[in-house]
């Protein structure tokens, strides 16, 4: 009895009080009620999963407001700002012919100045106190600074509508947003243009630009195009961050190609059509922490193709349509540390073909598939210290040909197929993991030599076996043997 207790004990510790309760009944025999003979279909979410805490990322949300929404409900307007100063001879020009006001080296100003500088002219409009409306595109030189913020401007509306739209472009020089809301804009419906199949207004920053933003919210912005995706910064040389603020509804949520040390720190990405959060192409050195990414159409978060050496931490990425973060396509040498992923559409965490990845100290729960997975060829993945539990397939699952793989101090519970699937036979070290309340504890479905031991791990309590073989009979009613 004393042992008995002191297992209970550990089970409430490990993987809560349900958990636990089911364990003890499975092993006092008579006590227990007799087990159905019908055979089980497939598996629900363990019921076992405790109330999880709330991930600072997400507190941290609690109280802000998004800007848009501010005005959204008549904010009322900033009046009383000082007079802009004017701006050099020539270095604010609009171009009649491109409908292009051009922005050149020498000019540091905000709207307000360019407006001054230009005269009357339908291109940029103050519709109201700190509500502006750009009709023409806006091109920042090298050498030139263009500053957005309120008071001055609380929203920046970029016209875009079935006539067409204007776009907002950094070209080697500097952009800054901050306390601001920017959003397309459609004057005759008088709202945001929610169709970007047809091309809608853009922010980017390319060739050496400095593109930065804190606490604004830039919403309805990009579609399918070169260079137009929503909100982008592009090639080497350009730079900035994006912190503290709201990104919603774009084609992307935050795109990158071959930018280096960019911080995207403590904003929240969500409802974008495609990605929340989506550095691209040889995008290095990038720190991206505190976000939190959901219900955009794909991914989360994701590094894809030689984007290397970055860090992926204390982010929240919840309900996207498939993972909720992926490192992807020789995507090497990253850390993805603290995050939390949960009730994603596909894996909470997903390494694809990508080598010396650190995944350490995650919260994975819920998530559609399994929730950690690394596949296509992925190498050197060290999984060490998450923790992993009532997802909808697998705990953990490597598979097609991933090589010297570490699963390391992992707590694996309660997941509704396998604690851990093994599909491949490549290297593999696994010990100090806890796997138990699964349905099967370890399957390894390989034809190599792969072992998972018993001695260094603690695999038990598992409901139809602690560990299976390829040879063996696959758990009753369990889903379709893929990954």
């Amino acid at each position: 009895m004393k042992s008995l207790l002191s297992f209970i004990g550990k089970m409430i510790g490990r993987a809560g009080l349900m958990l636990a309760i089911g364990t003890v009944c499975a092993a006092c025999g008579a006590a227990a009620a007799p087990a159905s003979t019908a055979p089980p279909g497939p598996q629900p979410i363990p019921s076992a999963l405790p109330p999880q805490p709330t991930p600072a990322a997400l507190a941290a949300l609690a109280g802000r407001v998004r800007p848009c929404d501010v005005l959204a409900k008549g904010a009322p307007p900033n009046t009383g700002n000082a007079a802009p100063a004017a701006l050099p001879a020539g270095s604010a020009h609009y171009d009649d012919a491109s409908n292009t006001i051009l922005l050149r080296k020498g000019a540091e100003t905000t709207l307000a100045g360019i407006h001054q500088a230009l005269g009357a002219t339908n291109a940029l409009q103050e519709l109201a106190p700190g509500e502006w409306l750009l009709s023409a595109n806006l091109r920042v030189e090298a050498g030139a600074r263009l500053r957005v913020a309120a008071p001055e401007v609380r929203w920046l509306k970029l016209r875009s509508n079935a006539d067409g739209f204007v776009w907002l472009k950094a070209l080697g020089g500097q952009l800054e947003f901050a306390d601001t809301c920017v959003s397309s804009w459609d004057p005759v419906a008088q709202r945001y243009d929610e169709t970007y199949q047809d091309g809608r207004s853009f922010v980017l920053a390319r060739d050496g630009a400095r593109m930065d933003i804190q606490r604004s919210d830039l919403r309805y912005l990009g579609y399918d195009g070169p260079e137009s995706y929503g909100l982008a910064w592009r090639v080497r040389g350009t730079t900035g961050q994006i912190v503290d603020s709201f990104v919603s509804h774009n084609f992307y949520g935050v795109y990158t190609f071959e930018v280096n040390d960019l911080v995207i720190r403590n904003n929240e990405t969500d409802h974008n059509v495609m990605y929340g959060i989506d550095p691209h192409t040889r995008s290095n050195r990038l720190v991206i922490e505190g976000n939190v990414s959901h219900d955009n159409g794909k991914h989360g978060i994701i590094l894809a193709e030689e984007c290397s050496d970055g860090v992926i931490r204390n982010n929240v990425a919840y309900n996207n349509l498939h993972h909720g973060i992926v490192i992807y396509q020789r995507s090497n040498n990253n850390l993805v540390e603290a995050n939390t992923a949960y009730s994603n559409g596909g894996q909470g965490i997903n390494i694809n073909d990508s080598t010396n990845t650190s995944v350490r100290g995650n919260t994975v729960y819920d998530n559609l598939e399994a929730g950690i997975g690394a596949g296509q060829q992925a190498s050197a993945t060290q999984v060490v210290g998450n923790k992993v539990q009532a997802n909808r397939k697998d705990g953990i699952t490597l598979y097609s040909d991933v090589d010297n793989s570490v699963l390391r101090d992992n707590l694996i519970l309660g997941n509704a197929r396998y604690g851990i699937y093994v599909k491949s036979d490549g290297k593999l070290t696994a010990e100090q993991n806890e796997v138990a309340g699964n349905t099967v504890g370890v399957y390894l479905n390989t034809a190599g030599a792969v072992e998972i031991s018993q001695q260094a791990n603690q695999i038990h309590s598992n409901r139809e076996a602690d560990l299976r073989r390829g040879s063996d009979q696959p758990p009753a009613g369990a889903m379709e043997d893929q990954p």
